[in-house]
């Protein structure tokens, strides 16, 4: 291809009749990128309320580790196929702005909870909720934006993520402290509530204007020529057509997924345990660095796959996470081996900077490695390995590895620091093993 030609498809914004200029596309990247901080906030928040929740409800460590991982993530999971397969056939933000509002409404739904059963529904259908913004959102932007940028437009919608996750670290350090000082507080029409069950009010308010803001998403024309979504059973054939291109893809990104969630579920604990930080010290110092150094991985990842790309280098984002877990190896090994936190912060944050970059590349190389009327199944598909694999193991491997190889007595920096060391080799080596095969892949996608 030309130069010249290569700039045009780049730079070209998609033509008229449905179709969004590059501002459209741009402004409904903000509100969707609005919507998925908003997620993780209300998926996330739960994890530093544990005590208080307990003695409320009178619940254990094993029921709340379940409202945590299970009761959330079976249902954004396994309904997010469904979900994804309407939305190649549907209107997408009309599906978006209906789970925004469901999610929302189950958020608020957890601070009245009653008892465990009522908890763990509302958690259930924060998931469900959840499973309608991702898939939908994928496929859209894979429509609205040119393929060379779409690794960007994924990085920058993969911010919910980390700025997500570090806010809801931040307001949940600032919780358990407001819990401690205070105990309660009295709300407008509600009256005195523990601080727990107004903190899931508070986060659910936005809902509704993040809903309404969905609304001035323009929804862009679809690149297939046939509006009709494929069925299950096509979607799969495809992805067993080219087995090796998306056993490289989904292996990488589950092994790194596995890492990520026990990241984020174990360090805070790390750092209580080993050093006697409070709650709200450790989320503080670590949601700083999520919100930060991962916001700037998450960036730097997307724009180094454009860049390859830009180059000619048909296999981009594959290598981009590659590299990726090459560079999050020695960080993962060491941090949680270090003996004083500004040693285990500093490599923390080295760790986040590398580790944060690889989930945009991920969902860029699924949605170009898939044909455009699957895409949104394609994405939920994706999703479904990586939540349930990764969010499953991720929160209970850590312990697992601890008690089978270091004798059980709650000094995880070891069982991390195993995870981190297998974890980053395996999916540097499931990436490299399908450099050639995703090349392919995307070449034959783009032909069609």
């Amino acid at each position: 291809m030309a130069r010249g030609d290569e700039k045009l498809i780049i730079e070209q914004p998609i033509s008229a009749g449905g179709r969004v200029s590059h501002r459209q596309a741009h402004v409904a990247l903000g509100i969707f990128l609005i919507a998925y901080i908003l997620s993780f906030i209300d998926r996330q928040i739960l994890s530093l309320m544990v005590e208080p929740i307990k003695q409320d409800l009178g619940l254990s460590d094993l029921q709340v580790g379940l409202l945590q991982g299970l009761a959330f993530a079976m249902l954004y999971a396994v309904v997010g196929i469904p979900i994804g397969m309407l939305a190649d056939r549907i209107s997408r933000r009309r599906i978006i702005a209906v789970g925004v509002l469901f999610w929302s409404a189950c958020t608020a739904l957890c601070g009245f909870a009653g008892s465990y059963a009522h908890l763990f529904m509302a958690r259930m259908g924060v998931g469900l909720g959840e499973a309608s913004l991702s898939p939908s959102a994928h496929s859209w932007l894979s429509d609205a934006y040119p393929p060379a940028q779409l690794s960007r437009a994924m990085a920058i919608y993969n911010l919910g993520i980390t700025i997500g996750g570090g806010l809801a670290l931040l307001v949940g350090g600032a919780v358990v402290d407001m819990v401690a000082q205070s105990g309660a507080l009295v709300l407008p029409l509600v009256g005195p509530m523990p601080t727990w069950r107004a903190a899931f009010l508070l986060v659910a308010l936005p809902g509704a204007l993040v809903a309404a803001l969905v609304f001035i998403a323009r929804e862009p024309a679809r690149r297939a020529q046939s509006k009709a979504g494929m069925p299950l059973r096509a979607a799969l054939s495809h992805l067993r057509d080219h087995k090796r291109t998306f056993i490289a893809i989904y292996a990488n990104s589950t092994l790194l997924s596995i890492m990520g969630y026990g990241l984020t579920a174990w360090y805070p604990t790390l750092l209580i345990r080993g050093f006697a930080l409070t709650p709200g010290q450790a989320s503080l110092r670590l949601g700083l660095i999520y919100l930060l150094l991962g916001s700037m991985g998450s960036l730097a990842g997307g724009f180094a796959a454009e860049r390859l790309t830009l180059k000619g280098i048909r296999d981009a984002n594959l290598r981009v996470v590659m590299i990726i877990a090459l560079l999050c190896l020695f960080p993962a090994l060491l941090a949680p081996l270090m003996p004083s936190p500004a040693l285990l912060l500093v490599l923390f944050g080295l760790l986040t900077l590398f580790f944060n970059g690889y989930f945009g590349c991920s969902l860029a190389a699924i949605q170009l490695a898939t044909p455009p009327n699957m895409r949104a199944t394609g994405a939920a598909l994706f999703l479904l390995a990586n939540s349930l694999v990764g969010l499953s193991l991720g929160t209970a491997i850590v312990p697992l590895i601890d008690s089978a190889l270091f004798g059980g007595h709650g000094q995880i920096g070891s069982a991390l620091a195993t995870v981190g060391l297998c974890a980053t080799l395996l999916a540097a080596l499931a990436a490299w093993s399908g450099l050639r095969s995703y090349a392919q892949t995307i070449e034959s996608v783009a032909q069609r």
